[in-house]
Formats: C-alpha cells, structure tokens, sequence
C-alpha cells in the first residue's frame, strides 16, 4: 500500500487541493494517507474534510491524522512539505518592513527581503522533517511545496541524502495562459479575486501544445512552443505590439522585447526578482497598473475557501475530485501506475549525466521537464541557454547561494550579504539602509528564528 505523508497538512485548502487530485487516479485508490500538522485544531479539520472526500468520490482509503512528526513519516513512500511557519503575520512583517525602506515587494515570497527571511523560518524546520526521514522512511520522495522553493530544495540537497524534487504549477498556469494570450486555448485570466484563483488550479495547457522550458524557480524561460507542430515563437515575440496583452502583462512583455524569451512567472511576480520596474512608486504604477494587495487577496481567498469548506463538510456542496494544476498527484501516479508522464520540477542541476542547464552554475536548482514513471525521475538536459536569460538568473541563484549558507551554519551575516545582492533591494536602497532593514526584520521575527537564540 502506497502512503503518502503530508507535512503541514492543516493548511485545509492545500491539502484539500491535493487530495481532490489524488483521488482521481485509479491507481492510487487504497492509498495510505497520513495528514500532520503542529496544530490539532487545523489538522482534525482537514481530517473530517478529506474522509467527507473520500466518502463522496466511493475512494478505498486508509486516513489517519497525527501531531508526531516521526509517526507520520514512519514507511512513508512520498512525503509532502506544505509548512507556513507562522502563518501570514511574519508574512505581512516581510512586506510591511521593506515598504518603510522604499522595496516594494508584489509577493515577497521568493527573493527579497520577504524571500530571505521566509527561507530562515523555513529551512530549519524543513532539515529536522529531513532527519527524520533518513531513519524513518530513509527511500521515500521529499516533495517540497513551501517557498521560497529553490532555497528549500538547495538546501535540502546539500543537506540529506533524502531524494527531494520541488514543485510549482507556475510554468503549467502561466504556459496556459500564454496559449490563451496566443488564441490557442482558453484566456486565463489573472487571479484577482477568489473565483477565479480557485479555477486557474483547473487550467491546464491544450493538448496540441509542445512546449520546453528552462531556468530556475520563478524565473524559467520558453525555449520552444509548437501548435500542431508549428513553431510559435515568432507569434510570441510579436505579441509586445498586442496592447490587450501588454496591458494585462507589460512587465513580460518588456522582459521578452528586451531579452528575447518569455518568462513563465506571471508579470506581477516576475517584477520581485528583476531590478528594472519596481525603482519607485510611479514606476510600480506605470508598469503594473492593475496592482492588488496579495495579502489582502490571501485573505478572502482562505475566508471564502473556509466558507466552501464549511458548505462540504455540511453536506451542501459536493467536492471537485479531478486532476489539477498540482504536479505532486500526476508525479505519484505515474510512480504508482508506471505511465510516464512529463511534469515542471525543481532538481539539482548537477546530474549523473552531467549538468541539467549547461550555462548555470552546477550546485544550484534548476527547473526543467522531468519524466516520471514507475522507475522514478528523470529530469531532461536542456542544453544551454541564451547567455542574457542565464545571466538574470544568476543575479538570483547568487543571492539563492547565501541565503542557504546562512541557513545551513546559522550564519546571519550571509542572510545580510544576500539581502545587499538582492536585485530590486539593491536599486533602491543604500548599504547603511539595508544593513538598517535587516537589522530590524530579524529583531520583529526572534520568534519564528529560534536558531538565531544567542545572537
């Protein structure tokens, strides 16, 4: 019997996510399904949801819930990371903070300021499910959720000998919505409200559509893109004259004029890691014009999930149970099934067979295509990239490097050095400024960095 360990499985909607994908697969019915979170609270919610599920969908399964982090590893076969360490109020420090500084962050979940300091809360606690899992469940597939996802899974490779792959749907989402910018699939929209945030995690790209991709967690570019085998990037570089697409996304758009490939990050998101549109206030404006608060957007998502949830653990709603944006089910199914499919994954770059992106440095996380069958992961060298796309992705994988240094040997210094090669913290600020930030970012977040104790 297959199990499948989730970490931090009180994050109800996330998991409800996965599971509702995971159900759909014949070949996973039976599935031993453990759900662990830290909170007992949150967890016997997402108990009580996913029996609901699995009574709806007639699905054979094994659920049990658990507070110990050890007993839920025990015999896991894939173990998911889905941690938040405290949840959005250090998420809103990690915004809040850096305004006051003049960095204006969209996300802040990946790089920056708010990047960093959620790798430091992260990272600990993600090596200590590690280390468990070396004696627990020492052949199983660390799946990590949590971002900011290449330093988790840099940091979990340099780490464990625990085989991990980190996954995001952004290259799916964003592929799909660059067919429908193309008119070849369905327009998919920003997700601006909680609607239409829950249906994006249905999109996918249309089936006449061959595409390889290439680079680094939030910054992979579109190498190739065929429709019924006809080549679209001459259709992609001329979309920059299309005003219905340059107003929805003007931050690619200048990034393909400029650099020539189009960047999977969604327009909003890709502004945290370049230096070229966040230098002030008016800047942010003109070139994201449709701005919202991600924050606030967080927070009706989970209300009006809540309100879903409540209206299903009722009985008066009836739950999705069909594949989704979410690789981690379509990975333990081909595993399980033995079909081969293709997925977007983070690995290291550095292979048996040699480097995964040639032009990128060999101890970082690339992603790229990875096959997926009943022998396990086989990620696809792609061979080099044009050298101005490598070069903006080693302005992040540099400040990637340190971040994970810091976290590895409790070494702040490394976190502050990371902060000053920020790209867009480094456009606006000055050292005595970053140095000024940092300082008062980490003494608001003592709590959830009890590594840092004596300093």
């Amino acid at each position: 019997m297959t199990q499948i360990t989730i970490i931090g499985a009180g994050s109800v909607m996330f998991t409800r996510q996965i599971t509702s994908a995971l159900f759909s697969y014949p070949a996973l019915n039976g599935i031993d399904l453990v759900l662990m979170d830290i909170d007992p609270e949150v967890l016997k919610r997402s108990y009580q949801l996913i029996r609901k599920m699995a009574e709806q969908a007639n699905i054979r399964v094994r659920l049990s819930m658990t507070t110990n982090r050890r007993q839920a590893l025990s015999g896991a076969d894939f173990v998911i990371n889905a941690i938040q360490v405290g949840g959005l109020e250090p998420w809103r420090l990690d915004m809040q903070i850096p305004a006051k500084y003049g960095v204006i962050q969209e996300v802040g979940d990946t790089m920056g300021p708010g990047g960093i300091f959620r790798a430091l809360r992260h990272i600990p606690p993600m090596l200590a499910i590690l280390r468990d899992m070396e004696e627990a469940c020492p052949e199983a597939l660390f799946i990590n959720y949590a971002n900011p996802l290449a330093p988790l899974t840099w940091a979990a490779k340099d780490y464990s000998t625990i085989q991990s792959i980190g996954l995001c749907y952004g290259v799916r989402y964003t592929t799909a919505q660059l067919a429908g910018y193309l008119g070849e699939g369905d327009w998919v929209d920003h997700p601006s409200t909680p609607e239409r945030w829950q249906r994006l995690m249905y999109q996918d790209v249309p089936s006449h559509i061959d595409y390889e991709f290439a680079g680094i967690n939030h910054m992979t570019w579109i190498t190739k893109m065929t429709a019924n085998g006809k080549d679209l990037q001459p259709q992609i570089r001329d979309m920059v004259n299309d005003p219905k697409v340059y107003a929805a996304d003007g931050v690619r758009c200048e990034v393909l004029k400029f650099f020539g490939l189009w960047c999977t990050e969604n327009h909003w998101h890709c502004s945290d890691y370049l230096p070229y549109f966040r230098k002030n206030e008016e800047m942010i404006n003109h070139f994201l014009p449709q701005r919202w608060n991600l924050l606030a957007l967080e927070e009706k998502v989970h209300a009006a999930g809540e309100a879903e949830i409540d209206a299903q653990l009722a009985g008066v709603q009836k739950f999705v149970i069909e594949p989704n944006m979410l690789n981690a089910p379509k990975l333990i199914n081909a595993t399980v099934s033995g079909e081969r499919i293709r997925i977007n994954g983070n690995v290291p770059n550095r292979q048996a067979e040699g480097l995964l992106i040639d032009n990128l440095p060999e101890n970082c996380v690339v992603e790229v295509p990875i096959w997926v069958d009943s022998k396990g992961l086989h990620p696809q060298q792609m061979g080099r990239l044009p050298m101005q796309c490598a070069s903006l992705i080693k302005t992040n994988t540099v400040v990637q490097e340190l971040i994970v240094e810091a976290a590895l040997t409790n070494d702040l210094d490394a976190a502050r050095y990371a902060l000053a090669l920020d790209p867009v913290t480094a456009t606006v600020c000055t050292l005595e400024q970053i140095d000024a930030m940092f300082k008062e970012m980490f003494a608001a977040q003592r709590q959830w960095l009890p590594q840092f104790a004596k300093m």
